[in-house]
């Protein structure tokens, strides 16, 4: 791992050349099974996200034709239709990010997966690409967006009210979206420069439970392919634009306080696989109880209080204001309370997509325990953020007894990294088994020379297409 030297290259430029390096460098093989098991991940929670009623209603806002043409080359996630590739990456983006179950770079608290493969698979609609090629594209995208993301500062960002995967996203989009289009190293670098001027994400959504969270992982993806279609057209942008004055680490973060470091995988393999539908922040507490859960099946019903440390940086989303987190009105509401997520999986020892959506119903029969949690800090927590999340937690009994747990890293983190069969079994609660199988032999199968779109998005597509709507 290299720093780079900002003073002789400015730090888009710096990203715009790793990216072309990782075009031509030897891929290891462990990294390319890693990119075919991100992608069946995000296809599998796209495509079980296509019904929600957010998803329905993106899909609805884009002009699409029946047939694919030049102006609309792009299919769009649960559907037969096509849309321009900014239409079709901002649909997808949505709807991957609907079920909050897509994959987490925890150290700069993003989801690149949501936003670099619904640019890249809308791109390769367009040119052509073949597995190589979507497969270096979305590297570099993660390692952009991953590296970026850690300059920030996911607290600084949240600070400002501001969503990381919305505002980094796009330059990761933009990087991989520049790689499949041929642009050369000054177009990519000013296709990540007009990405970083035009993208946005906030987090007001955790004031109502709304859907603009999802939204932000939609427009990241959409941002990043009009910036690179803007490149493309040799339209500049300013060459500082990331630590700039004015530019986006100061916009978005606290300026330029972390060096910019570029490795090439790195991102996608810092990057974690969720297991629960709800914020990250929330895992590592939800693994400990399911254990907990099935070491003692009746806890829920006999603890009299429930102490559990969360990371500070993500208080704000799932446990603060205290009164906020216990009104589960939405399934959104849901996904960001630490308390719901606590105390169903004390109750009931799992957290599934069906129960999130179903989550105002549920979270009545579990107020009394979730008004018995309550969000602490650890300083041992903190002083492992961000590089590394952990989780504690302290129950006390009706007896008198008294559990703790901690856990070094959350469930599908790099250190405890998923296998093959665990995340395979994560898809058929959100595909069906017939579907989930079935994409998981079609990714596997794919090498260097497959034709991306005809040869393997085209069927896994068919696989995730809502029939009870017509767009």
């Amino acid at each position: 791992m290299q720093h780079t030297d900002r003073s002789e290259v400015s730090e888009a430029r710096q990203l715009a050349q790793h990216a072309h390096a990782v075009m031509s460098a030897e891929i290891p093989a462990d990294l390319e099974r890693l990119m075919r098991t991100l992608l069946f991940d995000y296809l599998t929670v796209a495509g079980g996200g296509v019904t929600l009623p957010s998803s329905r209603a993106v899909r609805q806002a884009v002009p699409v034709s029946a047939t694919a043409n030049l102006q609309q080359p792009a299919r769009v996630l649960g559907t037969h239709v096509y849309a321009s590739i900014a239409d079709a990456a901002f649909v997808a983006g949505t709807i991957g990010h609907g079920l909050e179950m897509d994959d987490t770079f925890e150290e700069a608290s993003s989801h690149p997966g949501t936003v670099v493969f619904p640019a890249v698979t809308a791109v390769a609609s367009a040119v052509g690409a073949t597995w190589d090629q979507v497969m270096r594209a979305a590297i570099a995208g993660y390692d952009v967006m991953c590296a970026v993301g850690v300059q920030l500062g996911a607290a600084e960002s949240y600070g400002r009210g501001f969503h990381p995967t919305g505002v980094t996203g796009a330059l990761g989009a933009a990087t991989a979206t520049a790689l499949l289009l041929g642009l050369d190293e000054q177009q990519t670098t000013m296709a990540i420069s007009l990405a970083a001027n035009t993208t946005a994400g906030s987090l007001e959504f955790l004031s109502d439970g709304s859907w603009t969270k999802r939204l932000n992982a939609g427009n990241a993806a959409a941002v990043g392919v009009r910036a690179a279609l803007l490149a493309r057209t040799d339209f500049l942008g300013p060459e500082t634009a990331l630590e700039g004055r004015d530019g986006f680490l100061t916009q978005y973060g606290q300026g330029v306080r972390r060096p910019l470091v570029l490795e090439l995988g790195a991102g996608a393999r810092e990057t974690s696989i969720k297991f629960y539908p709800c914020c990250r922040y929330m895992h590592g507490v939800m693994d400990l109880l399911s254990e907990i859960y099935h070491e003692v099946p009746d806890a829920a019903q006999r603890v009299t209080s429930l102490d559990v440390a969360v990371i500070e940086a993500g208080a704000a989303l799932v446990a603060n204001p205290p009164e906020r987190k216990l009104v589960i009105a939405t399934p959104v509401d849901a996904q960001f309370s630490m308390p719901f997520g606590a105390a169903l999986t004390l109750t009931t020892g799992e957290a599934k997509a069906t129960q999130f959506n179903d989550a105002p119903a549920i979270a009545a029969d579990l107020a009394e325990l979730m008004a018995k949690v309550l969000c602490v800090t650890s300083e041992a927590l903190e002083a492992a953020y961000p590089a590394q999340w952990q989780a504690e937690v302290r129950l006390t009994l009706d007896d008198g007894s008294v559990i703790e747990k901690q856990e070094q890293a959350f469930v599908g983190a790099p250190k405890t990294r998923a296998s093959g069969e665990k995340i395979l079994s994560k898809a058929p609660d959100l595909v069906g088994s017939d579907s989930a199988t079935s994409v998981w032999e079609l990714t596997n199968n794919l090498r260097a020379g497959t034709e991306f779109v005809t040869e393997y998005l085209d069927a896994a597509y068919e696989r995730f297409v809502d029939e009870a709507v017509s767009v």
